[in-house]
C-alpha cells in the first residue's frame, strides 16, 4: 500500500461521491491541541455542558426528531473502545461521549502516530489533516453491511464489513445483494 492510498481512505476524500447512499455525516476539522489531549496519557476532563446538544428537523406531522451521532475520525473507527461506553455502543450524545471513546481506543492512538506503518513507498509522510466525523446514529445490522471498492468509478469488489462472523445468508443471497449493491 502506498502513503497516497492512505489519504484516500479519509473519509472526506470518498464521502462527497458517496453522499447519497451512505449515512449522513458532518465533517469537522480536528485542532492539533484536540490531538495532542488525545494522545496525552492523561486524564480525561472534558469541560462544558453536560447536556446533549439537540438538532432537530421538522418531520410530515411538524414534531421535533431528535438527532443523535456516533463518531468517527478519518480512518479508524472505535469498535475497540465501545467496552468503556455507558451504553456499550457507539452512540455519543454529548462531546464527553466522543472524548471517552476516542482516549479509550488503541485504533486512534495508532491512526495518530503511524498512520503510515503499513506503506511500502519511501516517500515522505504527507501531511493529514485530521478530522471529526459526526455520523447521523443509525441501528446497523452487521450482517447487512458491506464494503465496496471503486477504481475509476467503477465498483470492483465488495466485501463484508464484519470479517469476524460467518452469515449464511450471505451466501445464499450472494447474487441478490450484489445486484441490490450495484443498483
Amino acid at each position: 500500500m502506498k502513503k497516497e492510498h492512505v489519504l484516500h481512505c479519509q473519509f472526506s476524500a470518498w464521502y462527497p461521491f458517496f453522499r447519497g447512499v451512505t449515512i449522513k455525516s458532518v465533517i469537522l476539522p480536528l485542532p492539533q491541541n484536540v490531538k495532542d489531549y488525545l494522545l496525552d496519557d492523561g486524564t480525561l476532563v472534558v469541560s462544558g455542558r453536560d447536556d446533549p446538544p439537540t438538532h432537530s428537523q421538522p418531520d410530515s406531522d411538524d414534531e421535533a426528531e431528535e438527532i443523535q451521532w456516533s463518531d468517527d475520525e478519518n480512518t479508524a473507527t472505535l469498535t475497540d473502545a465501545y467496552w468503556i461506553a455507558m451504553n456499550s455502543s457507539l452512540k455519543c450524545k454529548t462531546l464527553s461521549d466522543i472524548f471517552l471513546l476516542f482516549k479509550s481506543s488503541d485504533f486512534i492512538t495508532r491512526d495518530f502516530t503511524q498512520p503510515f506503518i503499513h506503506c511500502t513507498d519511501d516517500s515522505p509522510d504527507p501531511c493529514i489533516e485530521y478530522e471529526l466525523v459526526l455520523r447521523k446514529w443509525c441501528e446497523l445490522i452487521p450482517g447487512a453491511e458491506f464494503r465496496c471498492f471503486v477504481k475509476e468509478n467503477k465498483l470492483i469488489g465488495i466485501s463484508q464489513r464484519d470479517y469476524t462472523q460467518y452469515y449464511d445468508h450471505i451466501s445464499k443471497q450472494k447474487e441478490e445483494i450484489c445486484r441490490c449493491i450495484q443498483d
